[in-house]
């Protein structure tokens, strides 16, 4: 894996399978902290019901809230440009990080202290997939963070124990 550092975030380039972005993810999970995942509420009708019950008996907010670092690019479905509506559902143990990582490769997730407002997120993290070629077999993921410092002082010496880490600048 390697860090790389951009002006308002971090991203770990990896090829890790769901278990090991699991494991990475806990990483960040800071002591009375939670981790929180989105989805959209609008497409919870593609979902079977099992994972439908899944994510909304996990339900702590519902908003319309963009965390991401750069501007939102999702449309807007309806005729009054509302922004979607975003369920943001807990997951504690292993099994249902990497159950919602199964449920959306593409997530985003934020660290949350327990009992506080939405608004006052610590961390966001996303995952990405970019193509370096032409190739489609050519990829690489990226797990984006965007508290660097927490990063520094929180997760990277955890994540270095469990995973072949090294910073490129």
């Amino acid at each position: 894996m390697e860090i790389i550092f951009k002006p308002t975030y971090g991203m770990i380039k990896h090829q890790e399978p769901s278990e090991n972005v699991a494991l990475l993810l806990s990483t960040f999970i800071e002591e009375d902290s939670i981790l929180l995942f989105s989805f959209y509420e609008r497409n919870m009708h593609m979902l079977d019901i099992d994972t439908q019950k899944f994510i909304s008996d996990r339900c702590v907010f519902v908003n319309s809230e963009w965390v991401l670092p750069w501007n939102e690019s999702i449309p807007h479905w309806d005729k009054l440009n509302t922004p979607p509506k975003i369920i943001w559902f807990l997951v504690t143990k292993i099994e249902e990080i990497i159950r919602a990582i199964e449920i959306d490769n593409f997530f985003r997730c934020i660290i949350l202290k327990q009992g506080e407002e939405f608004k006052h997120y610590s961390n966001v993290l996303f995952h990405q997939e970019y193509y370096s070629s032409v190739d489609e077999e050519d990829y690489q993921y990226y797990l984006g963070f965007t508290n660097k410092r927490a990063f520094y002082n929180y997760s990277f010496e955890k994540a270095k124990k469990r995973f072949n880490i090294s910073i490129i600048d």
